[in-house]
């Protein structure tokens, strides 16, 4: 990862105010301390917005090496900035083969749950953790089987870049004689979309 994107996520802070906020409204479950989420108190957007931001660190799936930032802009009431797009990687940084340890590694002991997105991620971690967020689908279509993990948990996005995804990245891990599981809503959408749903 390049200079500016060490220097930026040095700047970030433990989990609190609007981003707590933000991730409660989304009905997402807070990670760890040592998660690689992480806040950002005033993160200024490409088209000029500066406000509150979620940053998370995107490392190699196998080696965890610093790869990019995946940013998310919100407000100070802790709901969506009103800027386009809300998310944003660094540019000119490797995002393939990458995730974001929503819980780190020593927390992954036998089993593991994936998702795409960030949300999705911290909704499928009120059934189960740890858990890690793929980033996109494409991440999650060549995650690859990792030594000591021996359960995968895969919450797929029930679309059609989505179910492509979890088939071929459990296609890999079963190869691998590991034990996978795929959850994927009933409904179009994601479990994040699953646990917004009024009850």
């Amino acid at each position: 990862m390049s200079e500016y994107g060490q220097e930026l996520f040095a700047q970030t802070q433990p989990l609190s105010g609007p981003a707590l906020d933000y991730l409660y409204a989304r009905q997402c479950v807070v990670p760890p301390e040592d998660s690689h989420l992480r806040y950002h108190p005033a993160l200024r957007h490409p088209r000029g917005y500066v406000g509150p931001a979620l940053i998370a660190l995107v490392t190699d799936a196998a080696t965890n090496l610093p790869l990019t930032l995946h940013r998310t802009w919100i407000k100070s009431n802790g709901s969506k900035a009103d800027v386009d797009p809300p998310r944003l990687l660094l540019q000119g940084h490797r995002k393939a083969g990458g995730v974001i340890r929503l819980w780190s590694d020593q927390e992954v002991t036998m089993g593991l749950g994936v998702c795409e997105g960030i949300e999705t991620s911290l909704s499928l971690a009120h059934g189960f953790t740890p858990v890690w967020s793929m980033v996109d689908a494409g991440n999650l279509a060549s995650f690859p089987a990792l030594p000591g993990i021996e359960a995968l948990l895969i919450g797929a996005d029930n679309d059609a870049a989505g179910t492509k995804a979890a088939r071929q990245c459990a296609t890999c891990w079963t190869k691998a004689g590991k034990l996978v599981r795929v959850l994927v809503p009933q409904d179009r959408g994601d479990l994040n979309d699953l646990a917004m749903e009024p009850q």
